[in-house]
């Protein structure tokens, strides 16, 4: 095949690609989301196999039960908490009105302005409450997005135990399997590090700011410390909204400076601490992706995907550069996208 049509064709399968993730995005977010919903059900399930109640000699079914029941069980309750910290802020939302509009005008008149400017007329009537019952709108859509993800995740759990006897009716050459169930570890090995660590960090990242939200006696502190536990899974961008949006409930909710700026170093500090310092030491060479490519990625994914693709973009990346990294072909692909040039 000469070089023009291979580009040819590359380009057209790259274009076809792109055209299923846009249009395909009802079809597929729901699949992908199962898949890492089934994926997370199996790690807490392998953990559940190390205590010795529910050890190795137990039967694998009831381990994959419990575990499945304790994860599905901790994410309703999130979203009960959250649900209900929504509704509450709905409720006392023309509070902070106020209060945003006093400190409004009083930052004017420290500029010199006597003019009654309010921040109302400024925003041209904004009506906050539609903004938070958008928000619970979107709460209640991905709520129902949830059932058809369980849905999924309900029949991955059925036939997973299949998975290794489809494998053996491929049959592969002894050589091709060996490499196939190489890769296949190498990404199970490198996803579990990324997510046992990225979920260990933002959950103690979470915690702490929680405190630190509590003892800035901040309303729906809850609320925000979950906000800050999903953004942390978000590279760079999410750990800098986390810190901002507690911090501008701080600046809403009182007149004073104080809680403001509890809330905006302390989560700050706890941020930097984590994120900037704890983590890349702990995942140490499981991830080998390049900075540059990790912002692109979420970028690109953030705009074919939203929040969800945000939130993914760091596994399907890595699994793609391992994809790429398998043939010939694509080889120097990988190694460009790659943090050290080795794949």
């Amino acid at each position: 095949m000469l070089p023009l049509q291979k580009i040819t064709y590359s380009l057209a399968l790259a274009g076809l690609f792109v055209c299923l993730l846009v249009y395909g995005k009802p079809l597929l977010v729901p699949v992908v989301l199962a898949f890492v919903l089934w994926y997370l059900i199996n790690a807490v399930d392998q953990l559940l196999r190390r205590v010795p109640l529910l050890g190795s000699r137990s039967p694998r079914g009831l381990s994959l039960a419990v575990a499945a029941v304790t994860v599905l069980g901790l994410i309703v309750l999130a979203g009960s908490l959250i649900g209900r910290q929504i509704n509450e802020m709905i409720t006392t939302a023309p509070e902070y009105w106020l209060n945003l509009e006093r400190q409004f005008a009083r930052i004017l008149v420290g500029f010199g302005y006597d003019e009654a400017v309010t921040l109302r007329t400024l925003t041209d009537e904004v009506d906050i409450n539609a903004y938070l019952l958008g928000l619970l709108a979107n709460f209640t859509s991905v709520t129902r997005q949830f059932l058809l993800v369980l849905l999924y995740t309900l029949f991955l759990l059925v036939e997973q135990h299949t998975f290794p006897r489809k494998l053996a009716a491929l049959q592969l050459n002894t050589g091709r399997k060996i490499r196939l169930m190489g890769v296949l570890d190498k990404l199970n090995h490198a996803i579990r590090a990324y997510v046992g660590v990225k979920f260990a960090a933002s959950f103690a990242t979470g915690l702490l700011s929680y405190f630190v939200i509590e003892y800035a006696g901040i309303d729906f502190a809850i609320f925000w410390a979950f906000s800050i536990f999903a953004l942390n899974f978000i590279p760079t961008i999410g750990s800098i909204v986390a810190t901002i949006l507690p911090s501008m409930m701080a600046l809403v909710q009182y007149d004073h400076l104080s809680p403001f700026l509890i809330v905006a170093i302390g989560v700050g500090a706890i941020q930097l601490c984590i994120g900037g310092l704890l983590e890349p030491k702990l995942y140490g060479d499981a991830l080998n992706i390049s900075p540059f490519v990790i912002i692109f990625s979420l970028i690109l994914w953030g705009l074919l995907w939203g929040v969800v693709g945000m939130l993914l973009c760091v596994p399907i990346t890595f699994i793609l550069i391992t994809f790429l990294a398998q043939f010939q072909s694509t080889r120097p692909v990988a190694v460009l996208l790659s943090r050290r040039g080795r794949v």
